[in-house]
C-alpha cells in the first residue's frame, strides 16, 4: 500500500460527496493532526463514529497499523465503499467496517465499554457525539472530537457531560482544534438513548 493509494481512495470518495470539498492534502493533514490530538497507545481499540468517507479513521489506521479501528456509519453506501477502501489498502487484519446505528451499537456487548478512544469530525451536534460515545468508551477512555476553527467552549456543557460520566473537557488549540473529553465513570444503562430521542431531545 502507498500514500498514491490512499489519496485516490480520498479523491474517489470526495467526488462521491463521502468528504466534502478542499484540497486531498488539507483533508489529510486535519486526519494526521487528529491522530496526533488523541496520541493513541499501541494495540489500543478507536471507533471513528460517522466515518463516511474514511476521515479520519481511515487515515489514521492507515498511518497506524498497530491500532485497532473500528469505522462506523449508519450508510450502507459509505460503509461499502470503507470496506472497498480497507481491502484495497491491506488493512483488513487491525480495521473493521461496521454498518449501523451507533446509539443501538453502544448496547451492545462486543461494543460496550470496549473502546480505548472514539473519534468524530463531524459525527454530529457535541451533545450526539458525547451521548453516542458515551456508550462505547471503557472508563478512563477519550472521545477526541473535531472544533471549529473558531473557540467556543460554551459548546460543550459541562454539566450535562458530567452526568454522562464525563470529565470536563480538554481543548486543543490549532489549527485545527480539537476537543479532549476523558470517561471518568461508566454512563447509566440507559445511555445512549434512542436515536430519535437523541436527535429530537438532546441533552445539551
Amino acid at each position: 500500500m502507498s500514500q498514491l493509494e490512499l489519496v485516490g481512495i480520498l479523491e474517489k470518495s470526495q467526488l462521491l460527496g463521502y468528504i466534502g470539498p478542499g484540497s486531498i492534502n488539507e483533508h489529510l493533514e486535519h486526519a494526521r493532526a487528529q491522530l496526533r490530538a488523541a496520541s493513541p497507545t499501541s494495540d489500543s481499540r478507536w471507533c471513528d463514529l460517522g466515518a463516511g468517507g474514511g476521515l479520519p479513521g481511515l487515515v489514521i489506521a492507515y498511518d497506524r497499523p498497530d491500532l485497532n479501528m473500528v469505522l462506523l456509519d449508519r450508510s450502507i453506501t459509505r460503509t461499502d465503499f470503507l470496506e472497498r477502501a480497507v481491502r484495497g489498502l491491506g488493512l483488513q487484519e487491525h480495521v473493521e467496517v461496521l454498518h449501523g446505528d451507533a446509539a443501538a451499537i453502544a448496547h451492545q456487548d462486543v461494543h460496550r465499554g470496549g473502546y480505548d478512544g472514539v473519534l468524530s469530525r463531524s459525527f454530529g451536534s457535541p451533545a450526539t457525539t458525547a451521548e453516542c460515545a458515551s456508550g462505547l468508551l471503557r472508563v478512563g477512555g477519550r472521545l477526541v472530537a473535531s472544533e471549529p476553527p473558531r473557540q467556543c467552549q460554551q459548546r460543550w456543557h459541562l454539566h450535562a457531560l458530567n452526568s454522562m460520566g464525563f470529565s470536563e473537557p480538554n481543548f486543543l488549540d490549532g489549527p485545527p482544534r480539537f476537543v479532549s473529553i476523558s470517561l471518568l465513570r461508566a454512563p447509566s444503562s440507559g445511555l445512549p438513548r434512542k436515536w430519535t430521542r437523541i436527535r429530537k431531545d438532546p441533552m445539551f
